[in-house]
């Protein structure tokens, strides 16, 4: 009798010791990971024709509606413009049409402009002429980025188990009684569950279990 009262004792405590555990773990919440990028600028600039010297002229230029012409400035190729007025003094008529046809023929530049860890620009220039160089501000924006990650569990190496079973008569026929189990285990990190019991009329269990995964 004794042991039998024994044996209760130690199912109550293991129990009681499973109640504590639930009502006093906590899990806590899995907060929101935010990333802040830096503001970044900078400038590409690249010089497609080296040696050109420039020159500010002025131009008279017509409006309509007005008898007079305004002058415009305008800054100008000091070579071309030389090479030009040159052909023109030595009326060589060939060359200042070709200098001049040249000078507005249309012109296209297509290629990478920016390339590094952070940003690629691919961009193309179409230009009246030669293009000679280009000159590129860039500046990339503070962003923030925010995301829940995804919460993997995986099982420690080994647990400990406890716990308590109740086995209920299935036929009234059999007179079977009321039984109560505890038992302890093991479980390893693929999840799989090894125990040792002892139920209230003394007899002794060897259990194992194979957890899989199913979402």
């Amino acid at each position: 009798m004794n042991k039998k009262i024994d044996l209760w004792v130690v199912i109550l405590i293991v129990i009681g010791l499973f109640l504590i555990q639930t009502c006093t773990y906590d899990e806590k919440p899995v907060d929101d990971v935010i990333i802040v990028t830096e503001e970044e600028a900078g400038e590409v600039k690249k010089e497609i024709i080296g040696g050109i010297v420039h020159d500010t002229i002025w131009i008279e230029k017509f409006i309509k509606g007005k008898s007079l012409p305004i002058k415009k400035e305008i800054v100008v190729d000091s070579t071309y413009k030389a090479d030009y007025e040159s052909a023109l003094k030595e009326n060589d008529t060939l060359k200042a049409k070709n200098l001049f046809l040249e000078s507005i023929a249309l012109d296209t530049y297509e290629g990478t402009l920016i390339d590094n860890k952070d940003i690629k620009i691919d961009g193309m220039f179409l230009t009246r002429g030669k293009l000679l160089e280009y000159d590129l501000k860039y500046k990339i924006k503070s962003d923030t980025i925010s995301y829940t990650p995804e919460v993997v569990y995986r099982h420690p190496k080994l647990s400990l188990l406890y716990g308590a079973e109740l086995q209920f008569p299935t036929e009234q026929q059999n007179n079977q009684p009321l039984m109560v189990r505890g038992f302890i285990g093991i479980q390893n990190k693929k999840g799989n569950i090894f125990t040792v019991g002892l139920d209230s009329q003394k007899n002794l269990t060897l259990g194992f279990a194979k957890t899989l995964k199913l979402f």
